[in-house]
């Protein structure tokens, strides 16, 4: 006994040995977290609505996704939705003391129903519903103590004496496991529990699936199976039990391809084929956000959906891609594979690698801890039967056995066939020279290098002439021809650029036997006839924006992957056509891919091998993926609302006939859901509304768009899915009217009538009064004419009298300034006199007697300051000078006579010696005079005396 359970134990050891050295290919995923979805951590449940939305139970409400949207459900108090079926319009929830459904009107929008408030002669307390089983004409949900049925819109409970755990609805019968009896059949309708004898089973039942249609496959907590006929077990062996036994079961499914799933708490999910093969897992070892399923659902695509206690994955079953997310131990970027008999060679940064290959299981079993060669590995090919490897240090050929030397040149960096000079050889590029390598005896070896070119050669090429072109590791590209014997250059030529300008990287690759060339932009090719490198047009055109690919690599017959950075394109390129059959997004790979070495390898007919960081992807290639998704583009809202997002109107989804919509509510916002998730975030939409748009919206990978302010008339919204091939994927299809606006209606129309015939009216008794009113204007234009006239004569006669009186007032100004003239000449002359009898005086002395000298003194003094002449001067003056005296006196009321006579002579600008003769005074007087008067009447010092009396008015 106790050497059995040693032999058991050891054969358990060397199985889970066997499994931890297999490392197996696993399918791609797509997390969420709660950032993406907008909820809480914990999932639950997961279901899929018959048009393909998918909803999964969180601890916020139920989250509804349509591949692009997540929007978020509320049950009442907030409740945490533990469980969900989805069935018709309706999605059934269960949550604490709570359960019901969410249901879908005609216009998309979701309602709950709560179930638990129509209970009757029940009371529920602390029941919480963790599974809910449609049996076709019934919905029963499930708690630990009790069970409530739905039927015909009545709800029942049963409260039961025992715990159960999940019920299971198989082959019309309801069965569970409770902790008296184990595995038991529950009579829904009655409450009551019958014990299945013969099961005989060491843990709690999670799960009963439809194996086939005689058996059941029950999937128990610790992890074991076994296959179940009416009440009869048999073990169903799997590799895989060691790794389940040790994971605790929560969940479990079989997909429509017959994979089953288990979710466990502690190691995420696992994956086993229906013979019991391990397939692969996914845990946190391998990118899995969270170890705990609570939930599993495969939807309509035979993908699976899987509800974490921290989040949500979508797992792509159904994909022709399937990935290798880390080799252990780490072997580094890989850059190149071949293989090798049933091993796979694997060209690294770190060396070359030997593994083993299950092609079958998708598994890479015994991965030599140590490199067959050290040092960064650039390529490995395979040319017949020989393996070659360029290396950083020399060159190597490499067979089931060893790795032998095969060339002393360093730093192999790329080789290619070609026939130069009639003869099959090898060309090969490295960090200096080129190589060549002829075969003898069958095998290929190392013949000699090429004298005349030293250059790093990143890719290279040989045409049917027997040209070799041959890229530069950094720049521009080399044409070069060689001798008869292959040992010298005869001819080369340089070309820095592809367009002849700047010097720019350009890598060269054949397709179709055609040497193709690309700088990242778009593809050239060699023009025979006029000896020149020529855009590659009609490739360029048909590649669209797979023309900026920097790297070609060949798959089969006429297909090749075009790579980009950031996607590869997997191209038929035929005589006639051009098309792209499918595209990879290296996002999928969690950014593990070699950058700017990014590689596509051929595995089989069927198989490419995408090269990664310490990782492989799987490409499966098949006529299937040819066929055309049957999922269909729906519509999930259509909104009218007016120009402020308001009086919103929502379209029947349902209805095939064509809307009448108010014109007031012109903006129209609709949403469409394409069901296949494998397109999430590939697919692109484009929109085409009849009646407005001339040709399709440019593609976007919003599902959301919005046409404003339409005007109104018939339209048609054409929708379509488009896949990045180009192919669309389904279409959907809206008709409606957007109708007149209030201005524009029958009533608004016999409004216009009369409105136009009193505007005809109108405009005729307008006209008629303008015709008066123009009468009127003319008449008043010519008396206007006629006023003009009479007030022309008139300021002609005034001018007249203006001019005559400028006359009169230059001659009186003429006869002031003459009078005033005499005046000064009159007194110049007194003066005169004067000075000569004081002369006299002073000659003669007493001769001369007093009083004949004062009596002719004083008569001199008289007549100079004579009052009529300063009478006479003011009466002239006043006469030219209108009211000058008066303003003067009325703005100056200080000013004296003698300041009043200045002012009139300052203002005739008269001399100060001839103001002196006028005043009979002296010079000094006139400028003490002037000083004074300044000073009364204020003026500034640098305004001039004489100009502001000319000036006052």
């Amino acid at each position: 006994m106790k050497r059995n359970i040693i032999f058991w134990l050891f054969g358990m050891f060397a199985l889970q040995a066997t499994m931890v050295v297999g490392q197996e290919f696993t399918p791609l995923l797509k997390q969420f977290s709660k950032q993406d979805y907008g909820a809480a951590n914990q999932n639950w449940a997961v279901g899929q609505s018959a048009e393909g939305m998918m909803y999964f139970g969180n601890n916020f409400g139920l989250l509804a996704f349509d591949g692009a949207v997540w929007q978020l459900h509320l049950l009442p108090e907030g409740k945490i939705v533990r469980s969900l079926l989805v069935k018709g319009n309706r999605i059934y929830v269960g949550s604490y003391e709570e359960f019901g459904y969410f249901e879908k009107d005609r216009f998309g929008n979701l309602s709950y129903v709560s179930l638990a408030d129509s209970l009757k002669n029940y009371l529920m307390s602390n029941d919480e519903v963790w599974t809910i089983v449609d049996t076709g004409s019934e919905v029963v949900f499930q708690s630990f103590t009790s069970f409530f049925v739905y039927k015909d819109g009545l709800v029942k409970g049963f409260r039961s004496k025992h715990t159960f755990l999940f019920f299971n609805y198989y082959k019309q019968q309801m069965y569970s496991h409770i902790n008296d009896y184990g595995l038991s059949v529950v009579d829904f309708r009655s409450g009551k529990v019958k014990p299945i004898t013969n099961a005989k089973l060491r843990s709690e039942v999670i799960a009963i699936l439809k194996y086939d249609k005689e058996r059941g496959l029950v999937v128990t907590k610790n992890g074991d199976l076994f296959l179940m006929k009416g009440e009869e077990m048999s073990e169903f062996n799997s590799d895989a039990a060691p790794l389940l036994k040790r994971s605790e079961v929560n969940r479990a499914l079989i997909t429509r391809s017959g994979v089953i799933v288990v979710g466990t708490i502690q190691n995420g999910i696992t994956a086993i084929d229906r013979k019991g093969n391990y397939l692969w897992t996914l845990n946190t070892t391998n990118n899995l956000q969270n170890n705990t399923v609570l939930g599993l659902y495969c939807d309509k695509e035979d993908n699976v959906w899987v509800a974490l206690d921290k989040g949500i994955v979508y797992v792509q079953m159904n994909s022709k891609l399937t990935y290798l997310n880390s080799f252990k131990p780490s072997i580094g970027a890989i850059y190149s594979v071949a293989t090798s008999g049933t091993s796979l060679l694997l060209g690294t940064n770190q060396g070359l690698y030997r593994a083993d290959y299950d092609s079958e299981r998708k598994l890479i079993r015994g991965l030599e801890s140590k490199p067959l060669i050290q040092g960064h590995v650039w390529d490995v090919s395979r040319f017949d039967k020989d393996v070659i490897c360029g290396n950083n240090d020399v060159t190597y050929t490499v067979d089931e056995q060893r790795a032998a030397a095969l060339s002393p040149v360093r730093g192999g960096i790329c080789i290619r066939r070609g026939v130069i000079h009639n003869e099959e050889v090898l060309i090969q590029g490295t960090y200096t020279n080129l190589c060549v390598y002829r075969k003898v005896n069958g095998k290929w070896v190392f013949s000699n290098t090429v004298e005349g070119f030293v250059n790093p050669v990143r890719y290279i090429e040989i045409d049917y002439t027997g040209k070799i072109w041959a890229a530069h590791l950094h720049r521009g590209m080399y044409a070069i021809q060689l001798s008869a014997d292959f040992s010298k250059v005869v001819s080369v030529e340089y070309f820095k650029s592809l367009d002849a300008k700047e010097e720019r990287n350009v890598n060269v690759f054949s397709v179709n036997n055609r040497v193709v060339f690309t700088d990242h932009t778009r593809f050239y090719t060699y023009d025979d006839i006029k000896k020149t490198i020529v855009p590659y047009t009609e490739l360029n055109r048909t590649l669209g924006y797979f023309a900026r690919s920097y790297r070609v690599t060949y798959f089969k017959d006429d297909m090749y992957w075009f790579i980009l950075p950031s996607e590869a394109a997997l191209v038929q390129i035929t005589p006639t056509t051009t098309r792209v059959v499918d595209v990879v997004n290296y996002a999928a790979f969690r950014n593990q891919t070699v950058d700017d070495y990014q590689n596509v390898l051929t595995l089989s007919d069927t198989e490419c091998l995408f090269t990664l960081e310490n990782g492989l992807a799987i490409y499966n290639y098949s006529e299937k993926w040819k066929a055309k998704t049957d999922s269909k583009l729906m519509f999930t809202k259509l909104l009218f609302t007016d120009s402020e997002g308001n009086a919103a109107h929502y379209v029947d989804l349902g209805s095939r006939e064509a809307s009448d919509i108010s014109f007031r509510q012109n903006n129209l916002t609709v949403s469409v859901f394409f069901s296949d998730y494998s397109y999430m975030n590939t697919a692109k939409y484009r929109y085409k509304l009849l009646g407005d748009d001339k040709v399709w919206n440019e593609l976007s990978v919003s599902s959301v768009k919005t046409y404003s302010y339409l005007p109104q008339g018939d339209y048609t919204l054409h929708a379509e899915a488009i896949a990045q091939t180009g192919e669309v994927l389904a279409e959907a299809n809206f008709s409606f009217r957007i109708e007149p606006p209030y201005y524009l209606s029958v009533w608004a129309k016999l409004i216009y009538v009369l409105l136009s015939v009193l505007l005809v009216w109108t405009v005729f008794l307008y006209v008629r009064y303008l015709y008066r009113q123009k009468k009127i204007k003319i008449h008043d234009e010519l008396e206007a004419i006629r006023k003009k006239e009479i007030e022309k004569r008139e300021n002609q006669i005034f001018a007249l009298e203006n001019e005559k009186l400028e006359t009169q007032l230059k001659m009186k100004s003429k006869e002031l300034a003459e009078s005033t003239m005499t005046i000064i000449k009159k007194n110049e002359i007194l003066a005169g006199i004067k000075d000569e009898i004081s002369n006299q005086k002073s000659i003669l002395g007493s001769q001369y007697p007093n009083k004949y000298y004062d009596k002719l003194i004083k008569m001199l003094d008289e007549n100079l300051s004579s009052e009529a002449d300063w009478a006479i001067f003011q009466t002239n003056f006043d006469r030219i000078h209108e009211n000058f005296f008066r303003n003067l006196r009325t703005t100056y009321p200080e000013l004296t006579a003698n300041d009043l006579r200045l002012c009139a002579y300052l203002r005739l600008n008269l001399s100060s010696k001839d103001i002196a003769n006028l005043m009979n005074i002296s010079l000094k007087g006139v400028e003490v005079g002037r000083y004074r008067l300044r000073k009364k009447m204020n003026v500034p010092s640098h305004i001039n005396l004489t100009e502001f009396m000319i000036d006052f008015k």
